[in-house]
């Protein structure tokens, strides 16, 4: 076994082997980054999303001695 990485071809398949493992580590990484990235922001998203609920739900006037004042659209 040994033999055989010594030789010539042996030398050329093991640089060929280490370059594909290389190219696609890389490669795995970069995906893994990406997709860490797009959850990352759509996380971002969804907690504004949420805040700004929040924030419109609070602004809202809850007192119920307001509650048959007319708002100035006519319903039967």
């Amino acid at each position: 076994m040994i033999a055989w990485l010594l030789s010539p071809i042996g030398r050329w398949l093991a640089a060929a082997g280490g370059v594909i493992l290389a190219v696609a580590t890389i490669y795995g990484k970069g995906r893994r980054d990406a997709r860490q990235g797009i959850e990352a922001k759509n996380n971002a998203d969804i907690l504004d999303r949420t805040q700004k609920a929040v924030a419109a739900g609070d602004s809202i006037s809850r007192d119920p001695s307001r509650l048959r004042e007319t708002d100035g659209h006519r319903r039967d």
